[in-house]
């Protein structure tokens, strides 16, 4: 009798870890799309200067805007740098205009 219920314990507790494993990698995927659809809808709306040299550009930002911006840039790496501040410039001119 004690080895029966040893195997049906055996058996209950392998059937549960392996559910609770396949429920923890459903739960990963889920966190993952959950983080892309937190990612905000950026659309990039410029005019197409690839064929014009860039230049670099110098101007001075607050400390903590531009500690906010880096982190922004790593979140959003889908498009460079250029993009977004280019974007962002352009939205805030249209916006006060």
């Amino acid at each position: 009798m004690k080895k029966f219920l040893r195997k049906i314990f055996y058996k209950a507790t392998q059937e549960l870890y392996e559910q609770i494993t396949l429920l923890e990698k459903q739960l990963d995927k889920l966190k993952e799309e959950l983080e892309e659809l937190k990612k905000p809808d950026i659309v990039v709306d410029l005019i197409d200067d690839s064929d014009i040299s860039s230049t670099p550009k110098s101007v001075r930002i607050n400390y903590y805007v531009w500690e906010d911006w880096q982190q922004f840039c790593e979140y959003n790496e889908d498009y460079s740098k250029k993009q977004l501040v280019s974007m962002a410039l352009k939205e805030f001119m249209e916006k006060h205009q």
